[in-house]
């Protein structure tokens, strides 16, 4: 196994403590291996002295380094510097992941560093994905879920149906249908053409003069963002419950769909590297699949529902049932495979290229940057999407430009899809 050795005069001086299995049981995504995979995995500890570079930013990713001790500043290219201290939660997750450093550490505290070598990481994403390829088995700490239980025992999983329109518009676009036969089917639906006018008029796409018809819409936005656009109109209807409390929980995920969609623009737009349209559609059906449970609940609600246990399952529903409703709506596979891909910050592997997944998993990071879940978020330096932006295209001080330039994206996209009631 091969590490890297810098400062190698300085890097090895100080005695090896040992390192338990208790220890790396602690790390992430690391904790995923049984003890005998720990048992068996090389490691090696490194110590540096104040002042000392442990990576460079630009060179390749040879092992998972973790802090164990002391402290370090990770600095990206003209920007502030982010400490990391041991013994916190930052210090759980390793320092970079992909195939490239995109920040260069820096010793502030004389630090210890664990290199664990990178196959690890994949092995990882091998069990994550053996045990998601294990349709709808409900996990240990859901067992007593009687939720979740009936909803999958119970033959209720009814795939939410879009409007006919959709599928009608992407089936004529696939067939190259004449612009006067995409008006007409858009026509069948009126709230849906009076829709596509209004977004042809939002910031998003607004031109010189407004436009008044469903014709003058399409040629403004474009063939393949109306049928995204559609598509994302229509699934606003899906989020309709009626029961008190259950009704609560599917605003608040329409919410954050319409916000991760939101984000998913916005980066790409920014990012130049996908269509805005395809990535905010991605961003609002990565959590589809809380609609058919959600319905679920909302018909037997009149039973009595523990609402703690709806709660609890929807982190298996979301990526479970999701990627069944989009394989069931047609969707292409590098939208049918996200919910699988963005549960982990991790599951996603290097890859020169930046893809959709990447973009939508960095939305979903930089939705909870502002809420409260932002503590227990790991530093944008150790996911492996952040490693697939060249050049320093995302840095923290530009995360949090995004996030201040995406507020009015959010608000602008909240008034485009609105929860139906």
């Amino acid at each position: 196994m091969k590490f890297f050795n810098k400062n190698k005069e300085n890097s090895a001086k100080s005695p090896q403590p040992s390192i338990t299995i208790s220890s790396l049981q602690r790390l992430i995504p690391i904790a995923q291996l049984n003890q005998q995979q720990l048992e068996k995995l090389p490691v090696r500890i490194k110590n540096f002295k104040a002042g000392q570079v442990v990576f460079n930013r630009g060179e390749i990713i040879e092992s998972l380094d973790y802090l164990m001790a002391g402290e370090l500043y990770l600095e990206g290219e003209g920007e502030k510097a982010f400490q990391i201290e041991a013994d916190t939660f930052y210090a759980l997750y390793p320092l970079a992941t992909g195939q490239y450093y995109n920040v260069t550490a820096i010793v502030k505290k004389d630090a210890q560093i664990l290199q664990l070598p990178v196959q690890a990481l994949s092995v990882c994403r091998k069990i994550y994905q053996s045990n998601q390829t294990k349709k709808l088995k409900i996990p240990e700490s859901l067992k007593n879920n009687s939720v979740l239980r009936g909803f999958l025992s119970s033959n209720n999983l009814k795939v939410p149906a879009l409007s006919n329109v959709v599928f009608k518009l992407r089936r004529a676009i696939e067939d190259d249908a004449d612009l006067p036969s995409i008006v007409k089917i858009i026509n069948l639906d009126p709230s849906l053409s009076a829709k596509l006018i209004q977004v042809s008029n939002s910031p998003l796409y607004r031109g010189v003069s407004p436009t008044s018809s469903c014709l003058a819409a399409i040629n403004r936005i474009g063939l393949n963002a109306t049928k995204n656009i559609i598509t994302s109109i229509s699934l606003s209807q899906l989020y309709s419950i009626k029961h008190r409390g259950i009704d609560k929980i599917a605003s608040y995920h329409w919410q954050q769909s319409v916000k991760i969609g939101a984000l998913s623009y916005v980066l790409a737009r920014e990012l130049k590297v996908c269509n805005p349209d395809e990535a905010m559609l991605a961003g609002l059906t990565c959590q589809i699949g809380v609609i058919p449970f959600l319905r679920y609940v909302d018909s037997v609600a009149d039973n009595e529902i523990d609402l703690s246990e709806v709660t609890a399952a929807l982190p298996f529903v979301i990526t479970s049932i999701s990627q069944i409703v989009l394989e069931k709506w047609g969707f292409p596979d590098e939208i049918k495979n996200l919910p699988l891909q963005i549960k982990d910050w991790f599951l996603i592997e290097a890859s020169e290229r930046i893809q959709l997944a990447d973009i939508v998993l960095l939305a979903r990071y930089h939705g909870l940057l502002d809420g409260s879940l932002k503590t227990k978020l790991p530093p944008i330096t150790a996911l492996p999407s952040f490693s697939h932006l060249k050049n320093g295209a995302l840095t923290a001080d530009k995360s949090l430009k995004i996030l201040v330039d995406a507020q009015q994206q959010v608000r602008q996209a909240m008034q485009i899809f609105p929860q139906s009631r």
